[in-house]
């Protein structure tokens, strides 16, 4: 099968923060944001340290009482990115049918060897 059809991997979806992140990963790169980071990579197991106080998640979380790390959902989900989305390539137009438009969210790039990839965030489920 040509690289230029074959279909790739899922990221599972649901109400979390693999979908949080995944939406705004979307609509972010969809609004000409040239590159996208997670505030905090990685937390310890009480989702700290971090300069507000609080608990948080993280796509990998440490703990360093068992020498252990456990990667999350968003680990997957910015990986997935990563992998589809390689450097240099280029954000390009791409949209749902308008009685779609609140569950399904697309963001397409073009590869700097041309190939097109189309990430999609299917929120039926």
């Amino acid at each position: 099968m040509d690289m230029r059809t074959k279909i790739h991997t899922e990221v599972a979806t649901g109400q979390s923060n693999r979908t949080l992140v995944s939406s705004t990963v979307v609509v972010d790169v969809n609004h000409f944001a040239s590159g996208w980071i997670d505030w905090n990579l990685a937390l310890d197991s009480t989702g700290g340290p971090n300069w507000a106080g609080n608990t948080v998640d993280a796509p990998v979380i440490i703990n360093t009482e068992k020498d252990e790390f456990y990667k999350q959902p968003m680990f997957y989900v910015l990986g997935h990115f990563s992998k589809f989305v390689p450097a240099g390539s280029v954000s390009i137009p791409s949209w749902v049918r308008k009685d779609t438009a609140g569950l399904l969210h697309t963001a397409a790039f073009i590869h700097p060897d041309g190939h097109i990839v189309l990430q999609l965030l299917n929120k039926y489920c």
